[in-house]
């Protein structure tokens, strides 16, 4: 008479319990795929919901794309902003991801506006910018102080303080000079310079900028006691040093005196400015 194996009379409680759910009722017949379901879950909300926003949704340095800088700004503005704002703790499924991609790259002190932020597939972000322009060097000289010298600090149109590390001290030549006496930027860099004088300046070098080697523009100083004027008034120094009062900064004409337009049409036209003065110029419309 053959033997039961000994393995046979072992307990099998997997094996019982596989049984047991093969016999039972029905009504139980649902207990596998919600324990399939909740298993999946749980796993998921642990393990992989985390890894995979780390690995698909986070934002990455090297899938952001900006509007191409010009040639005068030498800095990795992506990689500065990325360092500097913490944008790699930043997922893109956050429904704030766009705006706070925007707010980071408004920090950046070449950047004038943020046009767009726009997520693409494959984890991907592009950042239309609008970037600063320089318009002018601030002359700044220091006596008698243990750091004194000669300096030069670059501007744009609305008196904005760029970073000085993008410029070579030869490269400040092919700019115009704001040469107001002792004025010093108390701002930050990407912030207002910090004087009105120098701020009225800007402007006016905002419009020459364009017309600089035309009109022979080599500095913009301020004419008379600015205590004296609410607005400060500005004069034009030429490459063959002359001096031409201009008057207000432009937008802030005081009344009866001439537009931007008609002072611009006498400094290029080369007619005689009467008494130096373009605020008296002959002609009154472009031709």
């Amino acid at each position: 008479m053959a033997m039961k194996s000994n393995r046979e009379d072992r307990p099998r409680p997997i094996r019982d319990m596989i049984r047991r759910l093969i016999v039972a009722p029905a009504s139980l017949s649902f207990i596998w795929p919600v324990l399939l379901i909740v298993g999946g879950y749980v796993a998921w909300d642990r393990w992989g919901a985390e890894h995979v926003a780390n690995k698909f949704y986070g934002v990455q340095l090297e899938n952001i794309q900006v509007t191409e800088p010009p040639g005068y700004i030498r800095t990795d503005i992506p990689g500065t902003v990325f360092r500097d704002t913490a944008l790699d703790q930043l997922s893109l499924l956050d429904v704030q991801a766009t705006a706070k991609i925007a707010s980071a790259f408004a920090t950046h002190p070449w950047v004038k506006r943020v046009i767009s932020v726009r997520k693409l597939p494959g984890g991907k972000v592009d950042v239309h910018l609008e970037y600063r322009r320089p318009v002018a060097m601030v002359h700044v000289f220091k006596p008698n102080q243990a750091d004194s010298g000669s300096y030069f600090f670059p501007i744009d149109g609305t008196g904005t303080l760029l970073p000085t590390t993008e410029f070579a001290q030869s490269e400040t030549l092919d700019y115009i000079h704001i040469e107001v006496p002792d004025v010093y930027p108390t701002g930050v860099v990407g912030g207002p310079f910090g004087d009105v004088r120098v701020e009225a300046a800007a402007r006016l070098a905002g419009v020459l900028s364009p017309v600089r080697e035309q009109a022979k523009v080599r500095a913009i100083g301020v004419h008379g006691d600015a205590r004296q004027n609410v607005v400060p008034q500005l004069e034009i120094t030429t490459t063959d040093n002359r001096r031409l009062f201009w008057g207000s900064p432009p937008g802030l004409e005081e009344g009866g005196e001439r537009t931007v337009e008609m002072k611009l049409h006498a400094l290029m036209s080369g007619e005689e400015i009467t008494n130096g003065d373009l605020r008296l110029a002959k002609r009154t419309r472009l031709e």
